[in-house]
């Protein structure tokens, strides 16, 4: 059986066109999308705070500031992917170029310079480190999200391909989670050395998120068709998105457990060192992401039966009452519970995270048949923004919560001082607050999506009448209008299976 990109002109196949190879590749190269939101959710506010020595609300200053370029450079990104046209197609090249990138990125962003002396050097250090990073992960984050929505044009198969590349997504967080919890362990004892903490952070983790990206580059295919003609850009073109009213309640959708997880892995370190002594944070967020990847092919069932929406809500109600479980453990009791309460939460945040990149696509369709083009770029750019900027806002509230809660952050060399009863209880209800408050949003939020599987059904025959009407071919042959500057990273193989 054949899965080639079919030619300039060809009617786009509706059954599936991926070989098993391919969706393997493919869905690893989300290794980089999971792993890298853990590392810097997980460990980041610790470095910063613990290594690097700032003070909490300055660390988290630091990086508020860095993403004020996120708010230009992710939707910037997406227009200049919709404008790529290549023989690699619009995504693959930049998604190669951000790969090779990556490493020297990470030795910027976890440089070890704890022991300079003057603040304001760290300070300085830290945030243009930052912008660098921010920088490349766009180059991968904006076109990979946007190939996500192209790699295949039959809805089902690409159902089944987001859900397969976010299980490897939650499979990569908990393996860095328990990596960097290790890490952490180690040099908070004494085992590991600044030097080698940083050395597996720069080589370890860069030499894992960038292969899989390069292998996504090389063998994979664009098989969404797009205009020949790139329009010309004009800068209402960023935040056109906005103007498609089923993104706008998807983006406050995906906010919403994106915050609430970005905060709870940030606090849960603190939570296992001071309020409830003896939890392993590891084992907590291992327990997380067992149960996202349980609920996987659950998930991909239900949903070729079950409206999307109704999927992202229905266990979240159980989730806060599981959270609440959480903040409130009396400190002194057997562990386990916890654990118990981290499964149960898990289900309804983790459905409510994957089921945000299963509709994304089908948002994507509602935008191309009100734009009249398929801007994927600019779609993905701007989700990307909300998840960066999110993340920045967790860190931020986490930090200032810790400052103004009296919260005494470790000093390079010395030992961790105790922690005042009104720093724990900060710890305690910035875990609470935030799960009910952003997940209950969620839930109303969720009743009154408008895609559900039988409009999706309808844009999907009203864009094949629309593609019809229009000049469209698939990206890997629209190479002729990129102002003379072609991308040539090596042959395409038309007949690839």
């Amino acid at each position: 059986m054949s899965y080639a990109v079919p030619p300039p002109g060809a009617p786009h196949p509706t059954g599936p066109q991926m070989s098993t190879a391919e969706r393997a590749i493919f869905a690893f190269g989300d290794v980089f999308g999971g792993g890298a939101a853990a590392t810097l959710a997980v460990m980041y506010l610790l470095y910063l705070t613990d290594i690097v020595g700032l003070p909490p609300g300055l660390a988290g200053s630091t990086i508020v500031v860095s993403k004020v370029w996120d708010a230009i450079n992710h939707p910037l990104m997406g227009v200049i992917t919709d404008r790529t046209r290549s023989r690699w197609g619009r995504r693959r090249p930049w998604i190669f170029a951000g790969a090779l990138l990556l490493p020297p990125a990470m030795a910027a962003l976890w440089a070890p310079i704890g022991d300079w002396e003057s603040q304001t050097a760290k300070v300085w250090f830290v945030i243009a480190a930052h912008l660098l990073w921010t920088t490349v992960a766009s180059i991968v984050a904006v076109p990979y999200g946007s190939l996500s929505t192209e790699i295949t044009t039959d809805p089902e198969e690409r159902n089944r391909i987001n859900l397969l590349r976010l299980g490897c997504a939650t499979f990569s967080g908990v393996g860095c989670t328990l990596v960097m919890n290790l890490l952490v362990d180690a040099f908070r004892a004494g085992q590991l050395s600044v030097s080698t903490l940083y050395l597996s952070l720069f080589i370890g983790f860069g030499t894992f998120f960038s292969i899989p990206l390069l292998l996504v580059a090389i063998f994979t295919h664009e098989r969404a068709p797009v205009a020949e003609h790139p329009d010309h850009f004009d800068l209402a073109v960023v935040v056109s998105p906005f103007r498609v009213a089923s993104f706008r309640r998807l983006t406050a959708l995906y906010l919403c457990p994106s915050l609430t997880i970005d905060i709870v892995t940030a606090v849960v370190l603190y939570y296992a060192a001071y309020a409830v002594p003896g939890v392993r944070s590891a084992i907590f967020a291992g327990v997380f992401a067992a149960v996202t990847l349980v609920l996987l092919p659950v998930l991909i069932k239900v949903v070729q039966r079950v409206d999307k929406n109704r999927v992202y809500a229905r266990a979240i109600p159980t989730s806060i009452l599981a959270m609440v479980g959480i903040a409130l453990y009396p400190a002194g009791a057997p562990v386990w519970p916890v654990y118990v309460f981290a499964g149960i939460f898990a289900v309804g945040v983790a459905s409510a995270q994957v089921m945000v990149w299963v509709m994304f696509p089908d948002v994507v369709d509602d935008g191309e048949l009100v734009q009249g083009a398929r801007n994927a770029g600019s779609f993905s750019g701007v989700m990307v923004l909300a998840r960066t900027l999110a993340s920045a806002l967790a860190t931020f509230v986490v930090g200032w919560i810790l400052e103004i809660t009296g919260y005494l952050h470790t000093r390079p060399g010395l030992p961790r001082p105790p922690q005042p009863e009104s720093a724990i209880w900060g710890i305690r209800l910035t875990m609470l607050v935030s799960v009910v408050l952003l997940m209950g949003a969620g839930f109303v939020l969720a009743r009154r999506y408008p895609l559900g599987r039988a409009r999706c059904a309808e844009i999907q025959e009203q864009l094949e009448a629309a593609r019809a009407a229009r000049h469209t071919v698939t990206a890997e042959h629209a190479v002729h209008h990129v102002h003379h500057h072609h991308v040539h990273l090596g042959p395409v193989d038309e007949d690839d299976d």
